[in-house]
């Protein structure tokens, strides 16, 4: 048998050499897409760390099982509603601005948008709507999912029925962005 060894010659020199440079050009282009999948998904990565070990029960858009709890109430039946109160959401403002109901009421708020933009109507202790409106200013697509408030789309009206359980002053109001600290804010006295 015989056996002919090719003598080196420039396409054989020259052959390694682009084997190396298309590996070299593929590597790069793999190594680019996994570090910009890594670079748009750090920004959820890095949300999902902080929400970690948070109960999400009372955030928006996670819908408990069990029923939530207020201070002041909770979240009442139609067949239980003892009194309607209108209320005009404008710009910034609620009409009426302030508002009185007794401990044991179950009322049914009907607000009516007036303004130019969508607001929302949220009831809390002052503690809650300072840290609601937070809440909102940190995450402001949040969806208005919470039992005790409800979003009204500009020139549409929304219901909310409330059960008052504890004599204490609290307000209701709107966390769009920006709205909580322009005022948009109503004191209601429970008695």
């Amino acid at each position: 048998m015989h056996i002919m060894w090719c003598i080196p010659c420039k396409f054989h020199r020259i052959k390694p050499i682009i084997i190396r440079i298309v590996l070299m050009k593929k590597i790069k282009a793999i190594s680019v897409s996994v570090l910009t999948a890594f670079a748009f998904s750090y920004p959820f990565l890095s949300q999902a760390e902080e929400m970690q070990g948070m109960n999400m029960g009372d955030m928006h858009g996670n819908k408990s099982s069990h029923v939530e709890t207020f201070p002041f109430g909770h979240p009442g039946k139609s067949n239980e509603v003892t009194r309607v109160i209108k209320i005009t959401a404008l710009d910034f403002k609620y009409e009426p601005s302030s508002i009185s109901v007794k401990s044991g009421e179950t009322i049914k708020f009907i607000i009516t948008n007036k303004g130019k933009v969508d607001h929302e109507f949220v009831l809390g202790t002052i503690t809650e709507q300072k840290e609601h409106d937070k809440e909102m200013l940190d995450h402001p697509h949040m969806k208005m999912d919470d039992p005790n408030g409800v979003s009204i789309p500009k020139g549409k009206s929304e219901s909310l029925i409330w059960t008052f359980t504890k004599p204490m002053t609290i307000q209701y109001a709107c966390h769009i962005p920006g709205h909580y600290a322009a005022g948009m804010f109503g004191n209601m006295q429970i008695k």
